[in-house]
C-alpha cells in the first residue's frame, strides 16, 4: 500500500494543492483535505477536487467527498473540502 505523503506528493507534483493526504489504516482510503491557511479564502467544492484526483489517478474510485461551508459568510462559500477515495492495492506512483 502506498503511504497518504507518497499520495500526497504525487498530487502536488501533478498541481492538485492538497494540504494533506492521510491513509486510514483500517481501510486503506485515503482521505485528502484542501483548504487554504487560516481558511481566509474559499475554495472549490470537493465534488471538484474530487473530479481531479480521478483525473490524476484514473484508478481511484471516490468513496466520499465533504464540504465545509461558511454559512456566516457572505455567499456561504466552502471553506474546507475534504475526498476520500480509494486505490488499488497494486498501484504504484511516481
Amino acid at each position: 500500500m502506498v503511504s497518504g505523503r507518497a499520495i500526497w506528493r504525487h498530487l502536488v507534483a501533478s498541481g492538485i494543492e492538497a494540504q494533506k493526504v492521510v491513509r486510514k489504516r483500517e481501510t486503506g482510503d485515503y482521505i485528502a483535505d484542501f483548504y487554504i491557511p487560516n481558511m481566509k479564502d474559499p475554495i472549490e467544492p470537493s465534488t471538484i477536487w474530487a473530479s481531479r484526483i480521478r483525473q490524476t489517478l484514473p484508478d481511484a474510485r471516490i468513496v466520499e467527498t465533504y464540504d465545509t461551508v461558511a454559512g456566516w459568510r457572505p455567499g456561504q462559500p466552502v471553506i474546507h473540502a475534504t475526498v476520500v477515495f480509494r486505490l488499488p492495492e497494486n498501484i504504484a506512483v511516481a
